[in-house]
C-alpha cells in the first residue's frame, strides 16, 4: 500500500451497514472544525470529485429534522453562494455520484466535532478510508489521491 509521507488524520473510523447502504463515522485526528470550514469542505468535494449532486441537506445538531436545501444548491450552482447556509447549523450533508469511487457517496459534517461520516453502498472499509483522507486532505485529482497517511507509532 502507499502512504503518503506524512500522518494521518484518521484517527479512528467505526463501520456499520444498515440494508444495503454503508455508514463509517471517520474520527479525525485534530481538533473540532467550524461551519465555514464545513461549507469550504463541501465546497471542495462538490468540484473535486461529487458529479451531478443529488442532494443537500441541513439541520441542527441536536436530532433536528433534515431540512432539504437541495433546489437553492440547483439554483445557485454552488454551495458557497447559497443564502441559507449563511446562518451557522449544526449539520450539513451532500450526496451524489463519486468519481473516484465509481458509487454514491454521501458526506455528513458536524459542525464543531471531529467526525465525519460517509454513506456509500461500498462495502471497503481500505477504499473508504482512502477517501476520507483524500476529503480530509483535500488531494483529489492530485498523487496523493487514494492514499492513506502513515499510522501513528
Amino acid at each position: 500500500m502507499e502512504y503518503i509521507d506524512d500522518l494521518t488524520y484518521i484517527k479512528d473510523m467505526k463501520h456499520m451497514q444498515n440494508g444495503p447502504w454503508h455508514q463509517y463515522d471517520v474520527l479525525i485526528d485534530a481538533r473540532g472544525y467550524g461551519w465555514s470550514t464545513m461549507i469550504d469542505w463541501a465546497e471542495y468535494v462538490r468540484t473535486a470529485d461529487i458529479n451531478d449532486v443529488q442532494q443537500v441537506t441541513t439541520s441542527t445538531i441536536a436530532g433536528g429534522r433534515d431540512v432539504d436545501v437541495t433546489a437553492e444548491y440547483k439554483e445557485a450552482g454552488s454551495v458557497k453562494a447559497m443564502k441559507s447556509l449563511a446562518a451557522e447549523q449544526g449539520v450539513l450533508s451532500l450526496a451524489g455520484m463519486s468519481k473516484v469511487l465509481r458509487a454514491p457517496m454521501k458526506i455528513v459534517w458536524f459542525n464543531q466535532t471531529q467526525v465525519l461520516r460517509f454513506f456509500t453502498p461500498l462495502n471497503d472499509e481500505l477504499q473508504v478510508k482512502k477517501y476520507a483522507e483524500t476529503v480530509i486532505r483535500r488531494t483529489f485529482g492530485t498523487p496523493n489521491e487514494m492514499k492513506l497517511g502513515k499510522p501513528q507509532g
